[in-house]
C-alpha cells in the first residue's frame, strides 16, 4: 500500500506541474493549436453522439488531448468512450485493436485504464498514468493529460517520437476516429517546454478579509493522527472566515475550540443542518438553514456580507443536487425582496461556497452563476443574481504548483480529480485579490519550509483541498459606475416608484431589464423627488440607470 501511494504521489505531483495547456475546463489556451483530426459529421450511429474535432499537444512531461462532440455527455459516467494510445507506434506491441498496438487504454465511462507491455497487463485508475480530466461536469468538450512516461508495477511505458491514437465509442455502431483501421499519428515535439506556475499563499495586502472553504472529510479534523496536518494547513492559510463541511459528530463549539487552538483570538461560530459549520473572526448577525445548506450574515468591519455555506448531494444524485442549487438561488432572490427571515440589503456582498459535488449536469454550476433556475414551477423565475445585472463570478482557484483547478483527489478511487469545491461571489461588490487551492504535494521543499508545511499534509488531512480567496470591497464593473446621491423607494415596487435626487443628473433615466435591455426611458424633470409610473412593467428584476457628468450609477429594484 505504501509503495503504491509513493508512486501515486509522484504521478499526481508531476502530472499537473506547469503545463502550457491548463486542465481547467477552459479552452482558450488551445487557440493557436490546430486540430490534429476532423471527423466526418453525423457518422456516430449508436446514440447520436458524434466525434467532431480532436487536438493533441505535448510538453516535456505530458501529452494533452482535447476533443469535441456534437452533444453533451458526462465523461466520467454512462458513456462508452475510450482512447487507445500506441506509445511506440508499433502494431505488434501492446493490445492490438483496429490497426494499433495500444500500450495504454482508457475507458472513460468505466473510469478505468489498462496497461499492456508484452504479455503483462495491469488495470489502473487515473493515478499511476497521471490522468487529469476537465471539466468534471457534463459538456460537449473535454481536455485531459496523460504522462509521457508511465512506470507502474514493473511496466515501463515511454512515448516514442511518434505515437498513434484512436478514439472510439464502443457502443453498438459507435463513432470512431479515424474511421478506417489504424491511428492518428502525432509527432512529439521535444522543444516544447513549460515552466512551473507561480503562486502565493500570502494574504494580499489590499484584501479586506481572507475566506476559506474546506470539506474536512467525515470529521477528520478531530482525528488525533491528523491534527498536526490540519494545524499546519490552518496556520499557513490563516483565514478570517472558514466555511467547513462534513463536521458531523461535533458541534460548532467543539469545532471552535480546535480553531482557537490553531489560530488564537476571538471567533464566532454556528452550525446548521447535519454538517455545515461556519467559524468567523467577524460577528454572525443571523443564520438559518436552507435545505441542508445554510445562510450566514456576517458583520465584516461594519459591512454585512451574506455567506451561503453549501454541501450539496454527492455523486450521481443530480436531481437533489439541482433542487438544492435552485433553492439557494430562490433564497437569494426572495431575501432581496424581503420574503425571507432576514432582509438582504441592496449591494450586500454575497459568497456562495462549499463542497458542491459538481460531477453531473453542468446546469448545476450554471444555476449558481447565472440564476437560471431549472425548476421554475417550484423555485420561481430566473434572475440575474449580481446587483449590477450580471452573473456571479467564480474564483476558479488553481491548485498550488499546478495549472489545474481540481479541489478533490482520491488516489485509490476511480473518479478523476475534480473541481468539487467552489467559491462563487458577487463581483460587483467585491474584488478578488488572490485565490488558490492548497495542494502541498506540488510545492517545493523551500516553499513547504517557508510556510511550515509538509508535502503530504493536504492529502493526509482530507480528500478535499482547502480553497482560499482574498477579497476586498472595491466595486468592480466593466462600466464606469460611480456613486451618486440618488435613492429610490419603495423597493419592491408594485406601481409607482419615487426617485429622490440630490445630485446634478442628465435629462434622461433608463430602466433596464435583467438581461440589460432598455425597456423604458424617463425624462428627468429636475425636481428633488420624481414619481415614475411602472404599472406597464411586468413582474421581475430591473435596474434604473442614472447618468451624470461624473459617470453612471445603477440601482436594482424588483417589480411585483
Amino acid at each position: 500500500m505504501r509503495s503504491l501511494l509513493n508512486i501515486a504521489l509522484l504521478c499526481i505531483s508531476t502530472a499537473i506541474f506547469g503545463q502550457p495547456i491548463s486542465i481547467d475546463g477552459n479552452f482558450e489556451d488551445w487557440a493557436d493549436i490546430d486540430p490534429i483530426f476532423i471527423d466526418d459529421l453525423n457518422d456516430g450511429q449508436s446514440n447520436g453522439i458524434d466525434l467532431e474535432r480532436f487536438w493533441t499537444y505535448n510538453d516535456q512531461q505530458f501529452i494533452y488531448f482535447r476533443f469535441e462532440l456534437n452533444k453533451e455527455i458526462n465523461l466520467q459516467d454512462n458513456n462508452d468512450f475510450a482512447i487507445y494510445l500506441d506509445y511506440d507506434n508499433d502494431i505488434n506491441t501492446g493490445f492490438k485493436i483496429n490497426g494499433v498496438g495500444a500500450e495504454v487504454r482508457v475507458f472513460f465511462g468505466d473510469r478505468q485504464g489498462i496497461l499492456n507491455v508484452g504479455n503483462n497487463t495491469e488495470f489502473v485508475n487515473f493515478w499511476p498514468i497521471g490522468l487529469n480530466v476537465s471539466p468534471s461536469v457534463s459538456s460537449t468538450e473535454f481536455e485531459f493529460a496523460i504522462s509521457r512516461s508511465i512506470n507502474f508495477a514493473g511496466l515501463n511505458i515511454n512515448a516514442s517520437n511518434t505515437i498513434s491514437i484512436r478514439l472510439e465509442d464502443n457502443g453498438f455502431n459507435g463513432d470512431e476516429a479515424p474511421n478506417d483501421l489504424g491511428g492518428i499519428d502525432y509527432n512529439i515535439d521535444n522543444s516544447n517546454f513549460t515552466q512551473r506556475p507561480d503562486f502565493n499563499l500570502d494574504r494580499d495586502p489590499d484584501a479586506t478579509f481572507r475566506f476559506m472553504t474546506y470539506n474536512i472529510e467525515d470529521d477528520q479534523l478531530f482525528d488525533s493522527f491528523r491534527k498536526q496536518n490540519f494545524r499546519r494547513i490552518f496556520q499557513s492559510i490563516n483565514p478570517d472566515i472558514i466555511a467547513l463541511q462534513e463536521v458531523r459528530d461535533f458541534n460548532s463549539a467543539e469545532t471552535l475550540a480546535l480553531i482557537e487552538e490553531f489560530l488564537p483570538g476571538t471567533w464566532y461560530h454556528k452550525k446548521h443542518g447535519f454538517d455545515i459549520v461556519t467559524i468567523s473572526r467577524y460577528p454572525i448577525n443571523f443564520s438559518e438553514n436552507i435545505n441542508g445548506n445554510a445562510a450566514f450574515y456576517l458583520d465584516v468591519n461594519g459591512k454585512e456580507i451574506l455567506l451561503i455555506n453549501c454541501h450539496l448531494p454527492c455523486c450521481d444524485n443530480n436531481t437533489d443536487r439541482q433542487n438544492e442549487v435552485d433553492g439557494i438561488m430562490d433564497y437569494i432572490r426572495n431575501a432581496r425582496i424581503g420574503n425571507e427571515n432576514y432582509f438582504l440589503s441592496e449591494d450586500t456582498p454575497i459568497i456562495i461556497a462549499g463542497d458542491m459535488n459538481f460531477v453531473g449536469n453542468n446546469e448545476q454550476p450554471n444555476t449558481l452563476l447565472t440564476g437560471n433556475i431549472f425548476s421554475n414551477g417550484t423555485y420561481g423565475p430566473d434572475f440575474t443574481p449580481d446587483w449590477d445585472g450580471t452573473d456571479f463570478d467564480d474564483s476558479d482557484a488553481l491548485a498550488t504548483g499546478t495549472l489545474s483547478n481540481f479541489t478533490w483527489v482520491n488516489p485509490f478511487g476511480s473518479f478523476f480529480p475534480g473541481k468539487l469545491d467552489w467559491i462563487i461571489y458577487s463581483g460587483s461588490q467585491m474584488k478578488l485579490q488572490n485565490t488558490f487551492a492548497l495542494w502541498t504535494i506540488a510545492m517545493t521543499n523551500s516553499e513547504l519550509n517557508e510556510y511550515n508545511l509538509n508535502s503530504g499534509d493536504v492529502l493526509d488531512a482530507s480528500d478535499h483541498l482547502p480553497v482560499v480567496s482574498d477579497f476586498n470591497f472595491s466595486t468592480v464593473s466593466t462600466d464606469d459606475f460611480v456613486s451618486l446621491d440618488v435613492s429610490i423607494y419603495p423597493n419592491p415596487v408594485s406601481d409607482k416608484m419615487y426617485v429622490e435626487i440630490n445630485a446634478p443628473l442628465f435629462s434622461e433615466f433608463l430602466i433596464l431589464n435583467a438581461e440589460g435591455i432598455t425597456v423604458m426611458s424617463i425624462d428627468n424633470n429636475h425636481t428633488k423627488t420624481q414619481a415614475i409610473d411602472l404599472t406597464e412593467l411586468s413582474t421581475g428584476q430591473y435596474y434604473i440607470v442614472f447618468q451624470s457628468a461624473a459617470g453612471r450609477m445603477a440601482k436594482g429594484f424588483i417589480k411585483i
